[in-house]
C-alpha cells in the first residue's frame, strides 16, 4: 500500500470512527447470568438479579438493544431511551437465563463470542469452568433475535499484537462466525479491553461496524471504541439508575487516565 493509500485509510477511519462524549450511549456489559458458588471476577449475576436490572430499565421507559440496532437507531437519530446490552465471551448460562428474561421484556442484545473456542470453557480464567456456547447454540440465539459478534478467534490482549496475530484475532474471526451464521458479523468487542490504534484499524479494516472497548481515551471515542459500563451483582435498581445518570461523567474520567 502506498503512502498516500494509506494515510487516505487512516483519514477514513478518523472521519466514520469519532464520536463527540454528548454523542456516546449508554452500553451495559455483562458476562454471565447464573447462579454460582464461586466467582472471583465477578463475571456472574443471579438470574433474579438480572431480571431485577432489566425491569429497572423497563421502569425508566428504557428498552435494552443489541449493539448493531444502537448504531442504526444513532445514526437515524432514533435512540433515543435505547440501551444497549451486550455479553462478553458467550456462556452457556447466557442462553439459559438471559435471554428468557429479555425476550419476555422485548428486549434484544449483543453476544460476543470467541470464534475458535465454541463448545469449550473460560481456560483463560483462573478459577471455575463455565461451558462456552456451541456451534448450534450460536445458531440458537440468533434466531431467538440476539446479535452475534466476535469476540476475537482465541481471547487475546490486541494491543501491541503485530499484524499478522490481528488478521487471524479480527479477520479471521469475522470470517469463521460469518460462516457460520450465513451473513456478515457486524460487531466486534476487545478481549480484556485491550485495544490500540492498529486493533482499531484492523478491526475497522477487516468490515465490521461497530467495536465495544471497556474503558476508552476521550481522543479514541467512536464507532471502533464504543465505551461501556461493568454492571455487576452489586448493582441492584438504585444502584443501575445512577449508573445510568452518571454514564457520561463516568466515561469522561476513565477517558482522561494515563
Amino acid at each position: 500500500m502506498t503512502a498516500l493509500g494509506s494515510n487516505a485509510r487512516t483519514s477514513t477511519l478518523a472521519s466514520m470512527d469519532r464520536l463527540g462524549l454528548g454523542r456516546i450511549p449508554m452500553i451495559l456489559m455483562y458476562h454471565g447470568v447464573a447462579d454460582v458458588t464461586e466467582d472471583p471476577n465477578q463475571l456472574c449475576v443471579t438470574p433474579s438479579r438480572f431480571a431485577e436490572q432489566m425491569a429497572s430499565l423497563q421502569r425508566l421507559g428504557l428498552r435494552g438493544v443489541g449493539i448493531g440496532t444502537l448504531v442504526d437507531a444513532m445514526r437515524a437519530g432514533r435512540q433515543r431511551g435505547l440501551v444497549g446490552i451486550t455479553f462478553d465471551d458467550g456462556y452457556v448460562n447466557v442462553l439459559e437465563a438471559a435471554v428468557p428474561e429479555l425476550q419476555r421484556r422485548g428486549f434484544t442484545a449483543s453476544v460476543f463470542v470467541i470464534s475458535d473456542r465454541l463448545s469449550g470453557t473460560n481456560e483463560w480464567d483462573e478459577g471455575p469452568a463455565w461451558p462456552l456456547l456451541s456451534a448450534s447454540q450460536v445458531g440458537e440465539l440468533a434466531a431467538g433475535g440476539i446479535e452475534i459478534g466476535s469476540h476475537g478467534a482465541a481471547h487475546v490482549r490486541l494491543a501491541g499484537l503485530d499484524a499478522g496475530q490481528l488478521e487471524a484475532e479480527v479477520s479471521g474471526s469475522r470470517a469463521s462466525l460469518g460462516e457460520l451464521m450465513g451473513a456478515p458479523v457486524r460487531g466486534f468487542a476487545y478481549p480484556y479491553g485491550s485495544m490500540d490504534a492498529a486493533a482499531r484499524r484492523a478491526v475497522h479494516e477487516a468490515g465490521y461496524d461497530h467495536a465495544c472497548a471497556v474503558e476508552t481515551p476521550l481522543a479514541d471515542l467512536g464507532l471502533m471504541a464504543l465505551p461501556r459500563i461493568y454492571v455487576g451483582q452489586r448493582d441492584g435498581a438504585a444502584r443501575l439508575t445512577a449508573k445510568r445518570v452518571l454514564y457520561r461523567g463516568y466515561i469522561a474520567v476513565k477517558g482522561r487516565r494515563p
